[in-house]
């Protein structure tokens, strides 16, 4: 997503508590093609503490497995 506004939410939501809830080319992990308008409000702390261990999904982070059977 080009628009100004998914840029900054990509680049700064975590500060606020959200994360991109579906990045781009993570479907394996997520089992959602990308959707960068989905967004989730996970709390500040854990969007700091993946932003500071580079994960990009919350999968990734809570360990869960992805959605079965949709990507």
């Amino acid at each position: 997503a080009d628009q100004p506004a998914a840029v900054w939410a990509k680049a700064n939501g975590h500060r606020f508590g959200f994360v991109v809830r579906y990045p781009w080319m993570l479907h394996p992990i997520t089992g959602y093609y990308y959707e960068p308008w989905h967004l989730r409000f996970i709390g500040v702390e854990a969007t700091t503490d993946m932003a500071n261990r580079g994960i990009s999904t919350v999968e990734e982070y809570f360990g869960v497995d992805a959605a079965p059977g949709y990507a």
